[in-house]
C-alpha cells in the first residue's frame, strides 16, 4: 500500500542519478589517479585531455542511455494507455472533463480546454507526482475495478460508469492523494504556475488552430483538479487523514495553496466582471 508521511522514492529519477553518476564517477576517478601520481594537484590542461579521453570511449554512455531508453519506453506506454483512457487516466481526467471542449464548456473561442492538452497533463502529473507512486495507484484501481466486475449494479451501467467510479470511496481517496501530492508543489504559486503554463504550452501537438494555453485555463483547469482536496481540509476526519499520508506540515502547505489558488481565481472573476462594466 501507499507509504505514510513521506513520498516514496521515485525509482525512475533515481536510476537515472545512479546512472549519471556512474559516470561522473569514472571521471573522477581517472582524476584522483592522476592527482596520486603528481603530488595532488591536477592542472587545467590534464583535465582537458581526461574530458578528451572520455570523449573516445563510444561505449561510456551505454548504461545510462539503456536505463534511459528502458524507462522512456515505459513512460511512453503509460502516456499512451491514458489518452486511450486507461482506468487511472480516463479517472485523472475526469476531474476536468467538464471544462474540455464540446462539454459544458462549449467551444475554443469561449474559453473551453482543448482536447490537444491531454498529452502535456499526463506529463504535468508524472512530473509531479512521481512514476511510481502513479504506477502503485494504477494497480490499486485496476484491483477496485475488478471488484466489481462481476457485480451486476450501477457500477456496471456504460452510461455512469466513470462519473459513479471515480465518486467511489476508496478511488475517490486515491485520486484525492494524487491531486494533493501534485498541490503541494504549488507552494510557491505563482512560480510553479508560470512554469506548468510554459510546459504545457511547450508540449501542445498544436493542430491548425494554434490554441493557446492561457492563465485563465491554468486557473480553472487547478480549481478543478483541487477541488476535493479543498473539500477535504475542512473536515477534520479528511485532513487528518491527509496528515497520515502527507505529514501535518504538508496539510497546512494545502490550505496556503487552495487560498493562494482562491484568490487568483476571485481575480480573473473581477477582471471579467470589469469587462461587462
Amino acid at each position: 500500500m501507499i507509504a505514510t508521511i513521506k513520498p516514496p522514492r521515485d525509482s525512475f529519477k533515481q536510476r537515472h542519478h545512479t546512472a549519471a553518476f556512474a559516470v561522473l564517477e569514472q571521471f573522477a576517478n581517472g582524476l584522483v589517479e592522476y592527482a596520486k601520481q603528481h603530488d595532488g594537484s591536477v592542472s587545467a590542461d590534464k583535465i582537458s585531455k581526461a574530458l578528451a579521453a572520455l570523449r573516445e570511449q563510444e561505449n561510456l554512455f551505454d548504461g545510462a542511455w539503456m536505463t534511459l531508453e528502458t524507462d522512456i519506453d515505459t513512460v511512453k506506454a503509460r502516456q499512451n494507455a491514458a489518452v486511450r483512457h486507461d482506468p487511472f487516466g480516463r479517472l485523472l481526467v475526469s476531474r476536468f472533463a467538464h471544462l474540455l471542449e464540446g462539454r459544458e464548456a462549449g467551444d475554443l473561442e469561449h474559453g473551453a480546454l482543448s482536447r490537444e492538452i491531454l498529452t502535456p497533463f499526463f506529463k504535468v502529473i508524472r512530473m509531479m507526482v512521481g512514476v511510481d507512486m502513479l504506477e502503485e495507484i494504477d494497480g490499486e484501481i485496476h484491483a477496485i475495478i475488478d471488484q466489481h466486475a462481476d457485480e451486476d449494479d450501477e457500477l456496471r451501467d456504460p452510461t455512469d460508469y466513470w462519473d459513479h467510479l471515480a465518486e467511489e470511496p476508496q478511488v475517490a481517496n486515491r485520486l484525492n492523494l494524487v491531486f494533493a501530492r501534485m498541490a503541494l508543489h504549488f507552494k510557491d504559486y505563482e512560480r510553479r504556475k508560470q512554469w506548468m503554463l510554459q510546459l504545457v504550452n511547450d508540449n501542445l501537438p498544436h493542430g491548425d488552430h494554434g490554441w493557446v494555453f492561457t492563465n485563465e485555463h491554468c486557473v480553472r483547469l487547478l480549481r478543478a483538479l483541487f477541488r476535493d482536496v479543498r473539500a477535504a481540509l475542512p473536515i477534520p476526519e479528511r485532513a487528518a487523514e491527509l496528515a497520515a499520508k502527507l505529514g501535518g506540515e504538508n496539510v497546512e502547505n494545502l490550505r496556503n495553496v487552495m487560498a493562494t489558488l482562491d484568490r487568483d481565481v476571485a481575480a480573473i472573476h473581477s477582471r471579467e466582471a470589469a469587462n461587462w462594466e
